[in-house]
């Protein structure tokens, strides 16, 4: 695996281990990670991913593999993005359990889609994935930069103007 892949793979993964609770698979990955950093070769940095990928898959949360086509973002872009969803992720998870009934109850999927959530793990999952559509419109309406955050890890992204009530559909005016 070329350094600039496994810089781009890894990044996630660093991004989504932080928010972990300890573990000996958790323990593995990171081991893989700091081996893989520290690989001479492609051939042995792809060895490495191997073992991450096949690790991280038994975990809840692991990053997928990318499918499609190239991503054109840099690769600052990617891990801001992906920090900033393990975030949102993290932050909706750590609604205290005795609301997760109620929310489920009155926040539901799209409204074409119809039904409910299957578990706080799906609502969660789609909040990330909300995020995620957000910034990268955020990026495409030249909005945000795709790498400005705060302090505290908050993407500066300008919010999408407001739509007027006038609108010009020739109606009169008051005189």
């Amino acid at each position: 695996m070329k350094m600039k892949n496994w810089t781009l793979n890894t990044n996630k993964v660093r991004a989504w281990a932080e928010n972990q609770p300890e573990s000996d698979n958790l323990s593995a990955v990171l081991l893989s990670l700091t081996l893989g950093d520290n690989a001479a070769t492609d051939e042995l940095r792809s060895t490495y991913w191997t073992a991450i990928r096949s690790i991280g898959s038994t975990m809840e949360g692991f990053p997928a593999a990318r499918r499609g086509r190239e991503s054109t973002l840099s690769d600052e872009q990617e891990l801001v993005l992906a920090t900033v969803e393990e975030s949102v992720a993290t932050a909706i998870a750590a609604i205290p359990t005795e609301y997760h009934e109620l929310i489920l109850s009155v926040i539901v999927p799209h409204g074409r889609t119809g039904g409910v959530f299957g578990s706080f793990s799906d609502l969660v999952a789609k909040m990330k994935k909300d995020a995620h559509n957000y910034m990268i419109q955020s990026i495409k309406d030249n909005r945000w930069d795709g790498e400005s955050v705060d302090g505290n890890g908050v993407p500066q992204i300008t919010p999408r103007p407001i739509k007027s009530d006038n609108s010009d559909d020739g109606g009169s005016e008051e005189e």
